[in-house]
């Protein structure tokens, strides 16, 4: 049976989390949401509003929002990881970039 796609929405690591945990105490997850819900416990330390509001700064700095979102994803430290998720994006200035950087330590801790 094809199921229709009514809307798809990129999420944070966070949000994806947050939503499998709801279910959970809704009833029993499937293998593949169990599976998936260990696997954001172990890859994100933001809080959903703390992952929403990296976003939303990354997209202010010039950031699209699907990049924004795998950068709180990943939470990079160094320009290099960083530019690994910049490439196709708009050509930032160092300055720029290093803004970006400052931006997600303040998140990480």
């Amino acid at each position: 049976m094809v199921k229709e796609k009514i809307k798809e929405t990129p999420l944070t690591l966070a949000e994806v989390k947050n939503i499998l945990q709801k279910r959970e105490k809704e009833g029993e997850l499937s293998y593949v949401q169990r599976v998936t819900l260990d696997y954001v416990s172990k890859m994100t330390s933001l809080t959903v509003q703390q992952a929403r509001n990296l976003v939303k700064e990354l997209i202010k700095l010039g950031v699209s929002e699907n990049t924004a979102i795998q950068i709180a994803n990943a939470l990079p430290e160094y320009k290099e990881e960083l530019s690994v998720f910049l490439t196709g994006e708009k050509t930032f200035t160092p300055e720029e970039v290093e803004e970006i950087l400052k931006k997600i330590k303040e998140y990480k801790q």
